[in-house]
């Protein structure tokens, strides 16, 4: 069996990015529908489509995969007597060539509520924006590279009720970021058209996308585009090296414990897609199973790992120094935002630290665990 479909030999780090955006607007979707508003808009702000191998239904494409994933989940809904949800897609493009393919392909998907509009996204933001006043907005946005205008973008997602995601190109952004030929357009990118001091100023040993990608959050930030901003990082499957970064903006701490949640599902993947590709397929069956050696990569680097823990506990006691007291939900959140890390690592890295005497929160006969709402506090 390969360890990706074969439209992905090749493009296997764009496998896992399609993995990831579909596995996390599976639950988002079933969450917003069934309860928040039974309206979903999805905005595939590029959508191309760009290399791929089903030129035909366009299958390894992001903008089929996505809206297959919402109509499923609208249509299981349905069956369960939830009627009247809606989902509703608008693509953007600037290539005029990729715009006709993109208005063939809702064509020939009516059913599906498709509005492909023709010219870069940040023209058609304000028509956007209207159509998407009503329901639940996740915004897609996927640059091959960093040529977006990102001031109009940021004031969007600020006015809109909903989340996005958005694929930091690490790769070309750490290759060409220090070139003079192309300040302009990366101050475009981070909505600061004066970012080179503040680059400049950052450790000199944090790589050039990684300074970039900091920059870029305080940005969104600054703009408002969201409250919290969890990322992922996806590396070359074939070299120790980030491919892209995918950050998630949501206003929600829902939001934030469901992606750390996939996260640990999509890692496994791209966990077994680099081991398959390191042993090659003569060598697999003369070491551990796959399964074996993702699980101690897993436990070793992975979501909720030691260093992740220890990591964890560093932010905790630093938030608890500066607050006294936090609910448990809250301390959740805010750890989870910046370190891959899962709710339920969280309420055992707590019982540890209670019983080490670190924190204090008292629970009710029978529970081991703290609630959402449970009080901690330092010794």
């Amino acid at each position: 069996m390969p360890v990706v479909p074969t439209a992905y030999e090749g493009r296997e780090q764009s496998y896992v990015k399609h993995s990831f955006l579909t596995k996390y607007l599976q639950v988002a979707a079933y969450k917003i529908l069934q309860g928040r508003t039974p309206i979903f808009n999805y905005v595939d702000a590029l959508a191309g489509p760009w290399e791929l191998s089903d030129v035909d239904e366009f299958s390894d494409a992001s903008f089929h995969q996505a809206v297959k994933t919402l109509e499923d989940v609208r249509v299981d809904l349905d069956s369960r007597g939830k009627s009247g949800l809606q989902i509703r897609s608008f693509f953007c493009e600037r290539r005029r060539d990729a715009a006709n393919r993109l208005q063939e392909y809702a064509e020939r998907h009516k059913d599906l509520r498709i509005q492909v509009f023709d010219g870069p996204f940040e023209e058609h933001i304000e028509q956007i924006e209207a159509l998407c006043s009503e329901g639940f907005t996740f915004t897609f946005i996927d640059p091959t590279g960093w040529k977006i205008r990102s001031r109009p973008v940021f004031g969007m997602l600020a006015r809109l009720n909903g989340e996005f995601l958005l694929n930091f190109m690490a790769e070309p952004i750490n290759r060409h970021a220090s070139y003079s030929g192309v300040t302009e357009s990366i101050g475009d990118f981070l909505a600061h058209p004066d970012w080179r001091p503040e680059f400049d100023a950052l450790p000199s040993d944090w790589s050039n996308e990684r300074r970039i990608f900091h920059l870029l959050g305080q940005r969104m930030r600054a703009a408002h585009a969201a409250r919290y901003f969890p990322f992922i990082t996806i590396q070359r499957p074939d070299q120790d090296r980030i491919k892209m970064r995918l950050v998630l903006g949501t206003n929600s701490g829902k939001g934030v414990e469901v992606f750390r949640d996939v996260q640990e599902k999509v890692e496994k993947e791209e966990m077994r897609i680099r081991t398959s590709l390191k042993l090659g397929s003569g060598q697999r069956r003369l070491l551990f199973p796959e399964d074996h050696l993702v699980a101690i990569q897993q436990e070793r680097e992975g979501v909720g790992c030691p260093v992740h823990r220890q990591a964890s506990e560093r932010v905790i006691v630093q938030i608890l120094e500066h607050e006294d007291v936090v609910d448990f939900g809250n301390l959740a959140v805010d750890v989870m935002e910046g370190i891959p890390i899962r709710k339920t690592h969280l309420k055992r890295l707590l019982d540890d630290l209670r019983q080490k005497e670190i924190v204090y929160f008292e629970l009710p006969p029978g529970a081991r665990v703290p609630r959402d709402d449970t009080p901690i506090s330092l010794v």
